[in-house]
């Protein structure tokens, strides 16, 4: 992603902002806990358009979160528009915070995924559909929402049982993945209903990809 969203704040209200000059952008390319006491005296950031304006910051420690397979996700931070120290004990506290906040990450994903398909499943869909749709208004981008179903998953499932019922909504499933990989969301709403909420796209670029994607499926079913 080219922009930083803030899950949660606390005494700070920000709006998000570019990747290539967060200090988060930083942090989360690091092993441990990220500290910059002074940015107006660290190379890095000196020059920064959030030391040099607003929000002016001067102190910044940022923890890397990860997920169970230790993928980095994202990073837990402590901003300040005045410098400081930040000790072994601050230290010490803020990997405890992390470990909470990854274990809260971790609840989240769990009940948003589908268990049958392993992709977002509806009330995913509801909460991080709305993020990707402010993201949209925030930077004026267009967004298109397509509904997709299974032809004659009835049939499959009455006939051949419903064991092949599953896998044919895991296959269309994992041709989601390949096909969509790039769009913001897509997801399993119910049954052998599907959605994709593509970001930044407009009416035309949307149904190529969806042409793409019914390409794709043929080609899976001739194999």
């Amino acid at each position: 992603a080219d922009h930083q969203w803030f899950k949660s704040a606390q005494g700070y209200e920000p709006a998000g902002s570019p990747r290539d000059i967060s200090f988060c952008g930083h942090a989360i390319l690091q092993d441990e806990i990220m500290i910059v006491e002074d940015a107006a005296e660290d190379e890095r950031f000196y020059d920064n358009p959030l030391v040099t304006g607003e929000p002016h910051i001067r102190f910044y420690a940022g923890c890397p979160l990860r997920a169970p397979g230790g993928a980095k996700m994202g990073t837990l931070c402590i901003i300040g528009r005045e410098p400081r120290q930040f000790n072994e004990e601050d230290q010490a506290t803020m990997r405890d915070l992390a470990a909470m906040a990854e274990a809260e990450l971790v609840a989240f994903q769990t009940a948003t995924c589908d268990e049958l398909t392993q992709i977002t499943n509806r009330r995913g869909f509801m909460t991080l559909g709305q993020m990707v749709l402010n993201e949209c208004r925030l930077k004026n981008r267009p967004a298109c929402l397509t509904f997709l179903d299974l032809d004659k998953f009835k049939q499959i499932n009455d006939s051949l049982g419903h064991r092949e019922g599953d896998r044919a909504l895991m296959d269309f499933a994992d041709a989601m993945k390949v096909v969509f990989k790039h769009s913001d969301l897509f997801a399993r709403l119910g049954g052998d209903e599907f959605v994709v909420l593509f970001n930044g796209l407009q009416q035309q670029q949307s149904e190529a990809l969806l042409l793409q994607f019914d390409r794709y499926l043929q080609q899976q079913s001739v194999s």
